[in-house]
């Protein structure tokens, strides 16, 4: 009988010792901020946002399911627009951070009144200035783009349209548009529009980089070799890219 008990205190032991690892080395799990979390319709913009991720950090957003979902990204905040009804899950990853919520969406459509109706801005005349830093996580190495408008758009929580394309070692980033959002949650004010694209893990060699704003596209290249990137960017406006070397 004291074996049996012995035998069971120390397998609690054991127990509580994995769990107190595991707490400790896995994500931190918090929560997202969403501007609706139900009774959504299909085509109604909602934005979300992960406060515990620093502002302007790349958060890397996840929806689902995401059949016929659109994820507009911009720092710490995304504005998700769902095509179809039913329950979907939207999760942030920032470093070791990490959180969800669970949304609904109606199979009703959305249908903005004149007060209400959220606004695409197109990028007609206006340039995107590059800054390229360098990615460490956990061990994988890449580059962080980020992309940031000459122009100021309206509401401070405005989000910038774009689509990565990645074709083997290359990446085409299409810029389309500034997401205004509905007067009832738009933050008053105006600013530049900014968001950015992480690329890692970075294969060593040749890399095309082209990147299209106003229908016009801006092709470049970059070489990895070790540590060191060299890009070549010959344009000087338009879509302006820094630095050219990072060792």
């Amino acid at each position: 009988m004291k074996t049996n008990l012995l035998i069971v205190a120390i397998a609690t032991v054991l127990l509580g010792l994995v769990s107190c690892s595991k707490d400790e080395n896995g994500p931190i799990i918090t929560g997202i901020d969403a501007s609706k979390t139900s009774k959504i319709k299909k085509g109604e913009p909602v934005t979300f946002r992960f406060s515990r991720a620093p502002e302007g950090s790349i958060v890397q957003w996840k929806v689902l399911p995401d059949k016929d979902v659109k994820i507009s990204a911009s720092g710490n905040s995304a504005a998700v627009l769902f095509s179809n009804a039913g329950s979907y899950n939207v999760s942030a990853n920032y470093g070791t951070l990490q959180g969800d919520i669970e949304v609904s969406v109606q199979d009703s459509i959305y249908n903005p009144g004149s007060g209400d109706a959220y606004s695409y801005e197109p990028l007609t005349g206006d340039q995107i200035f590059i800054t390229v830093t360098r990615l460490d996580s956990m061990g994988v190495n890449g580059l962080d783009f980020s992309y940031i408008t000459e122009k100021k758009y309206p509401c401070l929580n405005h989000t910038l349209i774009f689509d990565n394309i990645f074709s083997g070692d290359n990446l085409k980033v299409d810029f389309q548009s500034v997401f205004i959002p509905a007067e009832e949650f738009c933050t008053p004010g105006e600013d530049y529009a900014t968001s950015g694209t992480a690329w890692y893990p970075m294969a060593v060699g040749y890399h095309v980089f082209e990147v299209v704003l106003d229908g016009t596209t801006y092709t470049g290249s970059f070489i990895k070799a070790g540590s060191t990137y060299t890009f070549t960017w010959p344009y000087t406006s338009g879509v302006t890219l820094t630095p050219l070397v990072i060792d």
